[in-house]
C-alpha cells in the first residue's frame, strides 16, 4: 500500500492516518497537525477504487462487509507494517470513515499495534475483538445527524471496546458524517490540549 511520510520537529510519537471514503494520504493532514504538532506523520492511501470510490475494502453489499476482501486488505497491511520504522515512538492511528473501520479490522487482529486509537465516525460492522490491551486508549466520535455512523450503534461499539482495551472515549457532536471544527476542539480536550479559540 502506498504512503506519504513527513518527518516531524521531534521523534517521540508518529502519527498514521487512514482517509475516508474518496479521500487521499493528504486528506487527514491537516487534523494530524491540529492534534499533535511535533509528531511524524505517515499517512497510508487506500488501494480499494480510484478517485471518488478510494477506500480501504471494497464496498458493503447490503449493508455487511465482504469478509474475503476485508481480511485479505487487512493481512497485506499487517505484513507491510513491520517494515515501518516504529521505534521507540508512540504510535497514534487515526482513521475517518472508512479508514476508521479498516483500523478496527486491524485492532481485531493485533489488538497492540498503536498506543493511541482515534476513530473518527467509524461504523459498527460486527467485528470481533479478543484479549486485554489495558495501556491502548480509543476514542470515538460521530455526528448527532450522522446516519452513516448512527450514535446508538457507535455507542455499542464503544461498550464492546471497553471489554478489550483500557481506555475508551465516545464523543457525541453535532453535525453529521464530517470532520468539524468543534470536533477538532473535542479531541483536543480528550487528548489533553488546549483547544483552538472559537
Amino acid at each position: 500500500m502506498a504512503y506519504f511520510f513527513q518527518e516531524g520537529p521531534a521523534d517521540e510519537q508518529l502519527v498514521v492516518l487512514f482517509h475516508g471514503t474518496g479521500g487521499n494520504e493528504y486528506q487527514l493532514l491537516p487534523l494530524a497537525r491540529e492534534l499533535y504538532p511535533q509528531a511524524s506523520v505517515l499517512s497510508f492511501l487506500g488501494d480499494a477504487g480510484t478517485g471518488a470510490a478510494r477506500r480501504f475494502f471494497a464496498p458493503l453489499v447490503d449493508g455487511t462487509l465482504q469478509h474475503d476482501d476485508y481480511k485479505s486488505k487487512i493481512q497485506s497491511f499487517l505484513e507491510q507494517w513491520p517494515t515501518v520504522d516504529i521505534t521507540d515512538r508512540e504510535i497514534i492511528f487515526i482513521g475517518y470513515s472508512n479508514g476508521a473501520n479498516f483500523i478496527l479490522g486491524l485492532l481485531a487482529d493485533e489488538p497492540a499495534i498503536a498506543d493511541k486509537v482515534l476513530l473518527l465516525h467509524p461504523s459498527n460492522l460486527g467485528y470481533h475483538f479478543s484479549g486485554s490491551q489495558p495501556d491502548v486508549e480509543v476514542v470515538l466520535t460521530t455526528g448527532a445527524n450522522d446516519y452513516t455512523s448512527p450514535a446508538g450503534q457507535i455507542l455499542q461499539l464503544k461498550e464492546q471496546l471497553d471489554g478489550h482495551f483500557g481506555q475508551v472515549s465516545f464523543l457525541l457532536l453535532d453535525g453529521a458524517h464530517e470532520l468539524s471544527e468543534q470536533e477538532v476542539n473535542e479531541l483536543k480536550k480528550t487528548l489533553g490540549a488546549e483547544p483552538q479559540d472559537q
